[in-house]
């Protein structure tokens, strides 16, 4: 196969393909009609000789050789955009732009109200769309564009990202005020006897990791109730006996419901960061968005080290 015999908008359209799985839906996408998206997979079809798409009960499926071209194919289309778009420095002050984030509703609690209010003062044009933090995923919505910044504990993220590191955070206990079965401090003997909401974040690890302290110790709790979201966690404890494992940025901020306390475990802290594609990771608006996100993550470090 010779380079210069190859249309350059196949490229593009095998991407629309791969990443649509669906001619249809590629087509959309590609801004064509359906019959002129199905000639360009027979040229491609050709031109790679391999099928690339099948027909099953469950739509189009990648042939092997489609899925080794996925990632190579991504690679060339975002280095010939690079080398074709120009770089303009990104004003904050003028942009209309919309980032999209995904972050844990406990990242939401600790960072986005101060990000709002910087984006007002600062970049009154820009907007911001948040989804919701899956780990098993966010890897591949940020390689198509999906995503475009994920804030999680870097302890789970993803392999082969951009990673940096906002601020680091610990797990404390948490029980509602006047608890008749918490003194002082908390014993490792009412901590197992208490009745626990234990949070799954879906990939995050965060209970598992109190599991195998206690494992650790030969003890368990009794986890009365599994929820997925942190946010649900302070309004359950304060109106209950249960107890639960909570980090401190987001137990401080229910401090006037709650009572926060030592666990009787050792459990490690963990860093909070930033992580990106390398798509993102010379654009300008992507550059400045995570110099912001660490700023902000910084001050809060600081005020939070005078208040206490």
């Amino acid at each position: 196969m010779d380079i210069r015999n190859v249309d350059l908008n196949l490229l593009v359209a095998l991407d629309a393909l791969l990443a649509e799985r669906s001619v249809s839906r590629a087509a959309v996408r590609l801004h064509l009609s359906q019959p002129a998206t199905s000639a360009l997979l027979a040229r491609l079809r050709e031109l790679f000789g391999d099928p690339l798409l099948l027909r099953s009960a469950r739509g189009m499926l990648p042939t092997p050789r489609a899925l080794e071209l996925l990632a190579p194919i991504k690679q060339v289309l975002d280095e010939i955009d690079a080398i074709i778009q120009p770089r303009h420095a990104f004003d904050p002050g003028s942009a209309e732009h919309t980032f999209t984030l995904s972050a844990s509703d406990y990242v939401e609690f600790a960072l986005l109200p101060t990000l709002v209010d910087f984006l007002e003062r600062k970049a009154p044009r820009v907007s911001l769309a948040v989804r919701p933090l899956d780990l098993q995923t966010v890897a591949r919505q940020m390689e198509t564009g999906e995503v475009d910044l994920c804030i999680t504990g870097l302890l789970n993220a993803p392999p082969g990202l951009h990673e940096r590191a906002l601020y680091t955070e610990r797990v404390v206990s948490v029980v509602r005020r006047k608890h008749p079965g918490v003194g002082e401090r908390l014993t490792l003997d009412s901590f197992c006897s208490l009745e626990h909401i234990s949070v799954s974040v879906r990939g995050s690890g965060f209970s598992a990791r109190i599991d195998e302290a206690l494992a650790a110790l030969g003890r368990k709790r009794h986890a009365r109730l599994a929820v997925p979201h942190f946010l649900l966690v302070p309004e359950i404890v304060a109106r209950s006996d249960m107890i639960s494992a909570l980090p401190e940025r987001l137990a401080l901020g229910y401090a006037n419901k709650l009572r926060i306390l030592e666990p009787p475990v050792k459990l490690d802290s963990f860093t909070v960061g930033q992580i990106w594609h390398e798509r993102n990771q010379r654009e300008p608006a992507q550059a400045w968005l995570r110099d912001v996100v660490l700023t902000l993550a910084q001050k809060g470090m600081q005020a939070r080290a005078k208040a206490l």
